[in-house]
């Protein structure tokens, strides 16, 4: 009863800072090159260990595992190739690590009543992130990774609190952590530390059993990975993804994307500005309305989750290659942790509030109201265009006219704006080539249309960024 209203305000959160914007048009060039990728698996175009992009140009992506891509096309498959289905996916991604940071949370304070129910503490904590919900807007490998990550660590607890039965736990985990590996590769097994970390903040038993517990798990995506490079067709795209992606990684300096390696380090700093400043306020209001001692934490589970955080984050400082979005993965847990630290201070306030008194019952109207308000607000949101507001434009005035799965010539200039070639492939199955300008059509950016080739006519469309032409023969 008393936790209702803060449940259903931290609902109304998640759903403001995501669903809203998942329903509107336009998307970020990784997460719109994904959803082209599972869409194109989905329908025939492609296979899930050569996956395609393009079938003109990247006939065999291996930028990322294909994991997220065969997982993805699955939605394509039952719901068609609407904008909306790589939303959906991205949706309900969140709503499965949330309810794996619940189980997780319920788990530790299984004993705590008081404390167990505010499980919505780390779940607001995690969503108030800019880049989290910038990242399920934006379908990124890390919406995956994150539940994969998070059903992990709680499966691990879950068989260290067991007292028997254990195994099952942790070859489950292992799984779920070889799952989260097969997305984006290496960053994703930090969670076989888990093991060592718990040893190492509570004790429980022996060093020699956390190694012991440790190899089961790490068994499991060794013997998977192992009967993979068995097979040649699955070896040959895990040896092209190593080729690609660590290769370039860690030798080419054109992917370099900071310039600094401590950047996540700072990024991951002001991404916990929310959760720090929520656990900061719910001490001064306890301390305000209490002026006895600080009620007993739980430390250790704080320096736990955020040790567990740390080891899926400082790792990609490895390299130049950062980007703000490769922290979600990791982000849980720092929510898990910081809720933990200001878990007994939300427990006590919320637990003193009188739930008959008239305050709390307007209180509890409010919330209800903003729910509503928030659904509405989403569901307005459907068709509009957030971002490429241009280039969508003139991309679905195109797609009108140009066959589905044709390819057309562009100017070399155009291959730099990635994002719009994208959005050809996504929408329209509509190939770009910049070496061969003989195709039926050519299309350009209106700066650029000195150097259509004299033996194109200009078509008459309401375009505004760009032009199309065909062959007069």
């Amino acid at each position: 009863m008393k936790q209702f209203p803060f449940k259903v305000i931290t609902f109304s959160i998640f759903i403001v800072l995501i669903v809203p914007m998942c329903l509107q048009d336009g998307m970020f060039m990784d997460g719109l090159i994904y959803a082209t990728i599972s869409k194109n698996l989905a329908n025939g175009i492609g296979s899930f260990w050569f996956p395609v992009f393009s079938e003109n140009d990247l006939t065999s992506y291996h930028d990322q595992l294909p994991l997220f891509f065969g997982i993805q096309s699955v939605f394509f498959r039952i719901l068609g190739n609407s904008l909306y289905v790589e939303r959906i996916f991205s949706i309900l991604m969140a709503c499965l690590t949330a309810f794996f940071m619940v189980k997780t949370w319920r788990l530790v304070y299984k004993n705590n009543l008081e404390i167990k129910h505010t499980e919505w503490a780390p779940v607001l904590f995690w969503i108030l992130s800019p880049v989290c919900f910038w990242t399920y807007i934006n379908n990124t490998e890390e919406v995956l990774m994150s539940v994969f990550a998070t059903a992990s660590v709680f499966l691990i607890l879950k068989g260290l609190k067991t007292g028997q039965s254990r195994i099952p736990y942790f070859i489950a985990a292992g799984a779920c952590i070889f799952l989260c590996g097969f997305c984006k590769g290496f960053q994703g097994l930090f969670p076989l530390v888990t093991v060592g970390f718990y040893w190492l903040f509570f004790r429980e038993f022996s060093f020699k059993k956390a190694v012991g517990y440790s190899l089961i798990i790490l068994a499991v995506p060794a013997i998977i990975t192992g009967i993979l490079l068995l097979n040649e067709t699955s070896h040959q795209s895990i040896i092209a993804n190593i080729n690609v992606r660590l290769t370039r990684t860690f030798n080419g300096s054109e992917v370099a994307t900071v310039n600094s390696r401590f950047y996540l380090g700072y990024r991951l700093l002001l991404e916990l500005i929310p959760a720090t400043i929520l656990m900061a306020v719910s001490y001064l209001w306890y301390r305000l309305k209490n002026k006895k001692r600080n009620p007993a934490r739980s430390a250790k589970y704080a320096y736990f989750f955020i040790a567990t955080g740390l080891s899926g984050s400082l790792p990609l400082m490895v390299t130049l290659e950062q980007r703000g979005f490769y922290l979600t993965t990791s982000l849980p847990f720092f929510a898990l942790g910081l809720a933990t630290l200001a878990a007994p201070y939300i427990s006590t306030l919320v637990n003193g509030i009188n739930p008959l008194k008239k305050g709390f019952k307007i209180f509890r109207i409010v919330a209800v109201a903003l729910l509503i308000m928030v659904l509405g607000y989403s569901v307005m949101q459907t068709g509009k265009i957030k971002r490429d507001k241009d280039e969508l434009h003139d991309v679905y005035i195109t797609g009108t006219v140009i066959p589905q799965r044709s390819i057309i010539s562009v100017p070399r200039e155009l291959t730099e704006e990635f994002a719009l070639r994208a959005y050809f492939v996504r929408y329209f199955n509509i190939y770009w080539d910049w070496k061969n300008h003989s195709h039926e059509y050519y299309f350009t950016r209106k700066e650029l249309n000195k150097s259509v080739p004299g033996y194109y006519n200009k078509v008459s469309l309401d375009l505004k960024k760009y032009e199309l032409y065909k062959r007069k023969f």
